[in-house]
């Protein structure tokens, strides 16, 4: 069965500037050439006061940070958050047609993710473009280990973790000891072309056999 709809949680979309917004709306762009509807939930302080808007077939939803400045990092994404999971689930009980997948971006928006998946039974896709140990190289810190612990949870959680270069697929393998069949590598016109949604298909085909069992 055809998915629907994909529910994407980021926190860089397009037009904000930076290095995982470009990437991201490349992925939602394949999905709408699919004919999938997208419902994109981002942080964007300056456009929160939008609500949300429709663009480009995508259905963006903007937040505002809860906390502005927070006591460090991890308070800060925390409760972060606790704001993409609210919206998030708007979405699930207000739409006419709910998500089939719900898709995740960097560590950052994990704990929303897994806290969805609980929720709503749908599978969780991640995505990561970096490992705490790349950024930190290897620094061992209570601050660097409770990222890592976020992303080994993520990594854990998620049905299918997707990736864009074969150095991330081995980081992560090697960081967390993940099978690399759990591990998706794609270009970004691979993306473009549709390589996401079939993905998704898979993971929702092999989730509903599952259940069935």
């Amino acid at each position: 069965m055809a998915i629907k709809k994909a529910l994407v949680v980021t926190w860089e979309y397009s037009p904000k500037i930076g290095s995982i917004a470009p990437a991201c709306e490349t992925l939602v762009k394949g999905l709408v050439a699919q004919n999938i509807k997208v419902d994109v939930v981002t942080w964007d302080d300056w456009r929160a006061y939008m609500g949300f808007e429709d663009r480009n077939g995508v259905r963006i939803h903007y937040i505002s940070a809860p906390i502005s400045p927070a006591s460090n990092t991890i308070t800060f994404y925390a409760t972060l958050n606790t704001e993409l999971e609210r919206v998030a689930a708007s979405i699930f009980h207000e739409s006419p047609v709910v998500p089939d997948v719900i898709h995740v971006h960097e560590w950052i928006t994990v704990l929303a993710g897994i806290s969805l998946k609980s929720v709503f039974n749908k599978p969780l896709i991640l995505t990561l473009y970096s490992l705490e140990d790349h950024r930190s190289h290897g620094a061992i810190s209570p601050f660097n280990e409770s990222i890592k612990a976020i992303e080994r949870k993520g990594v854990k959680e998620a049905s299918k973790i997707i990736v864009f270069s074969n150095f991330m697929r081995d980081g992560i393998v090697k960081v967390y000891g993940v099978s690399k069949d759990k591990i998706c590598v794609m270009s970004l016109d691979e993306a473009l072309n549709g390589k996401t949604a079939e993905i998704y298909n898979e993971i929702v085909e092999q989730d509903q056999s599952i259940s069935i069992r």
